[in-house]
């Protein structure tokens, strides 16, 4: 049996399949043709900051990430959905519960009815680093990420990345935005907006502990970094959130 035979009968491979990854370590999801979520296992419960999958069924990405994070997720489950193309080990940087960014390692599927109608996707989405064919071949930049994960609130150089890496700055430089298509400064920056998002959704910490946790110089270079990223202040974004 194919994997389109497989996805045909939505309902029952749906039910399925949330099951049958209840029992690994690696995330389900399935979105309608709305993108509204339809189904999660329990893997993706800390990915939407919920205790239970009730609280996400019937709503969409924009209800749980900042929009910058979520309109991507959202364009690629269209694109599935509409062009009926699969999408293969996207790396995704998504923040989480314990206010931490990580990468993702997400494929997204078509699934269709019994007339072969797409009507819905299915997601499968694994930590890079539980990932058995880590997509970070090179030991190096893993150290790299891990050092900038467990130091985001500290100030981080490039030369601290280099002495980590055990890499010259070019070196990491190159291989860095070669594996991730991203250079690692732009990468620590996208890493604290993200954060500071995070905890304006779901925190109440005030601006001045959120700029420090986030690992900026200072309130004024919060402001300034965020609303350069995000074109609003962070004090705006929290009072749009209410």
């Amino acid at each position: 049996m194919n994997l389109k035979e497989i996805l045909t009968q939505a309902k029952f491979s749906i039910e399925f399949l949330e099951e049958l990854f209840d029992k690994t370590n690696v995330g389900f999801f399935a979105k309608d043709l709305d993108c509204k979520i339809i189904s999660i296992n329990k893997y993706m419960l800390p990915v939407f900051s919920v205790e239970n999958k009730q609280e996400v069924l019937g709503k969409t990405d924009m209800d749980f990430f900042p929009s910058h994070i979520a309109t991507p997720f959202i364009d690629d489950d269209k694109y599935v959905m509409k062009e009926n193309e699969i999408i293969l080990d996207r790396l995704e940087m998504v923040p989480m519960h314990n206010f931490k960014l990580y990468w993702m390692k997400t494929s997204k599927y078509p699934f269709y009815n019994e007339k072969n109608e797409v009507v819905g996707m299915l997601g499968i989405t694994v930590r890079l680093k539980e990932a058995y064919d880590s997509m970070v071949q090179n030991t190096q930049l893993e150290k790299v990420m891990i050092y900038i994960e467990e130091n985001i609130h500290n100030k981080i150089s490039l030369d601290d990345l280099a002495e980590v890496a055990l890499m010259s700055k070019n070196s990491l430089l190159r291989n860095f935005k070669e594996t991730f298509k991203i250079s690692p400064v732009a990468y620590m920056k996208r890493v604290r907006i993200h954060l500071a998002c995070k905890m304006l959704r779901h925190s109440d910490k005030d601006m001045l502990t959120i700029a420090n946790e986030c690992g900026f110089y200072d309130q004024s270079h919060f402001t300034k970094e965020f609303k350069a990223m995000l074109d609003i202040t962070p004090r705006k974004y929290k009072m749009d959130l209410k």
